[in-house]
């Protein structure tokens, strides 16, 4: 059990300190970690100009726990998002990234890059495909 319990240890450290310097990246253009990922979902969408809707937002999110409708207020009161109308749906409405939160998006996502290429650097390449599939094995089975 002692392996098991190291396990879960090194997974949450690992997390924890990826994510604080995650943070740290998004805070140099002024948005959080959160921020970040639903202007990802924003800016990568199929027509990013038409917007998405709310619940593909928050399907986007690695945080099932967060609360998108406060996450896309707080975007859109910082002007890096814009609510619009849905017209296949008048009681929906649709998100999409405003100039502002794209440039932002553009100049964070090669940082983040780069950090992703960082962290895994204390590990061989073979290594880093080995964890990627054992993870994936724990979290989602074989």
């Amino acid at each position: 059990m002692q392996v098991a319990r190291d396990v879960h240890i090194n997974v949450l450290l690992l997390a924890n300190r990826s994510l604080e310097q995650l943070e740290e990246i998004c805070r140099s253009e002024g948005v959080t970690h959160s921020q970040y990922v639903a202007l990802w979902t924003l800016c990568l969408a199929d027509d990013p100009d038409a917007g998405v809707p709310l619940g593909s937002v928050a399907d986007g999110l690695l945080n099932r726990a967060s609360d998108t409708t406060r996450l896309i207020d707080r975007l859109e009161r910082a002007g890096l998002a814009e609510r619009l109308p849905n017209p296949a749906d008048r009681r929906g409405v649709l998100v999409r990234a405003t100039e502002e939160g794209r440039r932002r998006f553009a100049a964070l996502t090669p940082r983040i890059q780069e950090f992703h290429a960082r962290q895994w650097s204390n590990l061989a390449g073979r290594e880093v495909e080995d964890l990627r599939k054992l993870l994936a094995k724990a979290l989602w089975g074989g």
